[in-house]
């Protein structure tokens, strides 16, 4: 049975259409082969959102804005999103649009809501959104801009404050004064060079001349320090012979007391020396004070004057 030219034509005409029509929901990110859920939102504006944009749950793409309308009445915008039939959003879920990428393209982020009741197809969530960034970069910009107003509004009021023509004239008369100074020192060394000239040799000879006398200098300074040394070392051993010879002295005269040589070893020793003596310098002294008290009992030139001089003593005169 042979197919007839009009034929052939139908079906190759649907089947171009079926694979327009998959092609472009492909391009829409919708997957015809699948089965997909509606979900709406109402919005006061939103910010350059367009059909086919992304949506996103947890940054993942899971889906497409599916549609945009407005009410013409009320200028209020709806959103609807398409999401694959087996993801599951809880019915007090959020639709938020948010910035996609830093050109500010937009996508709906599904955050997801705690109840266990589960949005059906077509259900309307709750809508949210995010600032733009036009708003976010004004938010970061105003308050810089601010400041910098105000440093100029500050410099500005400083300027116009201060007294310039007061200012530069001081600064006039600065460099007048300088400039005065510089002539005067010039006119000074002016014809001097030679002077000068001289002056710097003067010092590059002393400067050598010093630099000649270094060595002097220094071995001048070794015997000095060489002579100091030699004088302390001698002056110590001369200091240190005389200790030792006075220790062994000292040592030979402790050692003949305690071995009982000479008078006064005899005398350290000897207790009953050490008392006679002691009775005889007792007897020595009362007979000088019996003198002093009595002379002339011991100075009379005759016998008369001496018993004269013992009956007193008897009598106690």
């Amino acid at each position: 049975m042979a197919i007839s030219k009009e034929t052939k034509v139908g079906v190759l005409a649907a089947f171009a259409i079926t694979v327009l029509i998959i092609g472009y929901n492909f391009l829409k990110g919708e997957n015809v082969f699948t089965s997909t859920k509606e979900y709406f939102g109402k919005y006061e504006k939103i910010e350059g959102l367009f059909a086919s944009n992304p949506v996103l749950i947890n940054g993942y793409k899971v889906g497409s804005v599916s549609s945009v309308s407005m009410d013409n009445k009320t200028l209020e915008l709806t959103v609807g999103i398409r999401l694959p039939g087996d993801i599951k959003i809880p019915n007090n879920s959020v639709m938020k649009i948010v910035n996609n990428d830093m050109i500010g393209s937009k996508a709906v982020e599904i955050i997801f809501g705690d109840s266990k009741d589960m949005a059906k197809d077509g259900a309307f969530l709750e809508a949210s959104q995010d600032q733009g960034i036009a708003q976010a970069v004004s938010d970061v910009l105003t308050p810089l801009t601010q400041r910098v107003n105000s440093v100029l509004g500050n410099i500005d009021t400083a300027v116009a404050g201060a007294d310039l023509t007061t200012t530069l004239k001081d600064a006039s008369l600065a460099l007048k004064a300088f400039k005065e100074t510089a002539d005067k020192l010039n006119s000074l060394l002016d014809g001097k060079d030679a002077q000068i000239e001289a002056i710097l040799t003067n010092v590059q000879v002393t400067t050598k001349s010093l630099t000649g006398l270094t060595p002097k200098i220094d071995g001048i300074i070794a015997d000095i320090d060489k002579s100091t040394s030699e004088l302390s070392e001698v002056e110590f051993k001369l200091l240190a012979t005389k200790i030792q010879n006075l220790a062994g002295e000292l040592e030979k005269t402790t050692g003949a007391i305690n071995n009982s040589e000479g008078s006064l070893g005899l005398l350290v020793n000897d207790k009953k020396m050490y008392n006679d003596l002691d009775a005889t310098i007792l007897k020595l002294k009362s007979l000088i004070e019996d003198i002093e008290k009595y002379p002339k009992r011991y100075f009379s030139l005759t016998n008369r004057q001496a018993k004269k001089a013992e009956e007193a003593k008897a009598a106690g005169e």
